[in-house]
């Protein structure tokens, strides 16, 4: 058994700010199915927004969408909404280190089995959150990705998120969930290997154009 503390970033508008550990004492323990590989894990930033049409009709239902960002800017234009949209998101950077003689042809796939929405203050679940849409970070540009650990080293890799159901969580008054702290959970499987995945404070990003 390896029992790792995983960093976590604060969101938004924020850097990261160090390491933090989880208050579940066997949270970040996990059993390494294959011991010559060590993966860990470390959400990199997020955003709390809406969910927005893909190109590709990825995005399920109509999107809950708002003029606040232009698309060069991480947002996605939508003309049914009149503005545009700016994207509920996830960044996770992974890293990949031998153990002893580790094979150079391995590889190592990456399932996101759960992303719960949680309230800061009280850890409460307020929502669940949908994955969709791999990318991971290559040259200047994130494309598409296969959700597979290749190699050693770091892959930085970025996740578009269903909403957090804005409406339910302010008791019909959606203005009450801005200024309002927030965390995401997020349970990642690497090649048999569970982690739990914790951010910093988040907070909803704000419906205008910066």
């Amino acid at each position: 058994m390896l029992r790792r503390v995983l960093p976590f970033c604060l969101l938004a508008v924020s850097a990261c700010s160090g390491a933090t550990p989880l208050n579940e004492p066997d949270a970040a323990t996990s059993d390494v199915a294959n011991p010559q590989v060590n993966v860990t894990a470390a959400i990199a930033s997020a955003s709390l927004a809406n969910d927005c049409p893909s190109v590709d009709g990825g995005s399920p239902g109509a999107a809950r969408c708002a003029a606040i960002r232009p698309a060069g800017d991480g947002g996605a234009a939508d003309e049914a909404c009149g503005g545009y949209c700016r994207q509920t998101s996830l960044q996770i950077t992974f890293t990949v280190t031998a153990v002893g003689g580790a094979p150079v042809d391995f590889v190592n796939p990456v399932t996101i089995t759960a992303v719960r929405f949680l309230d800061s203050a009280t850890g409460a679940s307020l929502d669940a959150l949908t994955p969709r849409e791999p990318q991971r970070w290559e040259g200047a540009q994130y494309v598409a990705w296969d959700s597979t650990l290749r190699g050693f080293g770091e892959t930085r890799a970025s996740f578009k998120l269903s909403a957090p159901d804005w409406n339910r969580i302010g008791s019909g008054n959606t203005w009450s969930t801005y200024g309002r702290a927030y965390r995401l959970e997020v349970t990642v499987v690497v090649n048999g290997q569970t982690l739990v995945l914790r951010s910093g404070e988040l907070m909803r990003a704000p419906e205008v154009v910066t």
